[in-house]
């Protein structure tokens, strides 16, 4: 083999071994792509759920009638039973929703959800909290999931065959002809959005409320 022939034969090689390398890699994102996707969508799917079920069994203490309270760009309280705290600017995670619900049943009781940035710089991100109230009565919160970047929550008021979507703040807690009241109620959208290592997913679903 000439010299002309080996550098030839060099070069042909190292384009070779340039094609395995990128192909390999290109492999490697799309597997490290589907994991994380894959991950995040069991994770966000367990925990809207979970806020699925708080929603479909909520009820006052007697038993008797629906409730639920939601605030759009808040989380909750940590010192007050289903208080509000208005987040602004860019504490308010894309103006994420918090809500809360009451169930007759002592044992599962007072259940609240929200977003809350948890970490610092880079390893910030925002993190869905469970709120509940522990056997001494007083406030406990739970991560339950993170690297959310929002959840917000749509109201369904059904009007005539179709349902029409009302944002939270939108909706009044008295009675009122200017604005849809909480008792009208027929539905609740649930959309969370999540964002790991470049990868982003959004996960939405419908709760048909049992109450109303």
């Amino acid at each position: 083999m000439n010299l002309i022939e080996l550098m030839v034969s060099n070069v042909l090689g190292s384009i070779i071994l340039v094609g395995i390398t990128q192909s390999g890699y290109q492999l490697y994102q799309s597997i490290e792509r589907h994991l994380v996707r894959a991950t995040l969508h069991n994770e966000a799917l367990q925990a809207i759920q979970m806020m699925g079920q708080a929603i479909q069994t909520a009820s006052l203490p007697k038993g008797a009638t629906f409730q639920l309270m939601a605030k759009d760009s808040s989380s909750m309280s940590s010192s007050q039973t289903g208080q509000f705290q208005v987040r602004k600017g860019s504490a308010s995670l894309d103006g994420s929703d918090a809500f809360y619900t009451n169930h007759a049943d002592e044992s599962v009781g007072y259940q609240a959800f929200f977003i809350q940035y948890q970490g610092h710089h880079e390893q910030r991100e925002g993190v869905l909290y469970l709120q509940t109230k522990n056997k001494k009565g007083h406030l406990q919160n739970d991560a339950l999931i993170g690297h959310v970047q929002s959840m917000q929550i749509q109201t369904g008021i059904k009007r005539g065959q179709s349902i029409e979507w009302h944002e939270p703040y939108e909706l009044n807690e008295r009675a009122s002809k200017s604005r849809p009241h909480w008792k009208q109620v027929k539905a609740l959208k649930l959309r969370i959005k999540l964002h790991k290592n470049r990868h982003g997913l959004e996960i939405e679903k419908i709760f048909a409320l049992r109450h109303s």
